[in-house]
């Protein structure tokens, strides 16, 4: 793969990258929310218990950072978002910027994009290799290139 076809990918590739971390942190959002609706007022007993306990505080407090953190990652995968397309929006075919903003915006397959626009996978492919030869990067901001 040619260096140059291997930047402009990594290029477009940042917002999919981007809702992956959201994903994840989603998820562990919703972990604290499960050990928050679990947690249970303590009990004392006679019998020892390794660790320290969970407190709700402590449940709280990670809730908040996990969220600060979401809402870190949506405002800047928004901007990246918009630099994806001011790219592929210059594209001389329309169809160019279609198969490139399904694929590294809406993340569908080539498969799904052949199904979607009614065209073979061929033809999708020699779209979506096309639009990457064509496509110019222009990177004005370095912090949100990752």
């Amino acid at each position: 793969m040619k260096e140059d076809t291997k930047k402009k990918k990594n290029y477009l590739k940042r917002y999919r990258n981007y809702l992956i971390r959201i994903k994840r942190l989603e998820e562990k959002l919703f972990q604290i929310d499960n050990q928050l609706i679990g947690l249970k007022s303590t009990q004392i007993t006679d019998m020892p218990k390794g660790g320290l306990p969970i407190t709700k505080d402590d449940l709280l407090i990670k809730k908040e950072e996990t969220e600060h953190r979401i809402q870190n990652l949506v405002d800047i995968s928004r901007n990246v978002r918009m630099e994806i397309f001011d790219c592929i929006e210059t594209l001389d075919d329309y169809r160019f910027s279609e198969v490139l903003e399904s694929y590294f915006i809406d993340g569908y397959t080539l498969e799904a994009i052949a199904e979607n626009k009614n065209y073979s996978i061929q033809h999708v492919g020699y779209l979506y290799g096309k639009g990457l030869e064509m496509v110019q990067i222009v990177e004005n901001d370095k912090k949100n290139v990752r």
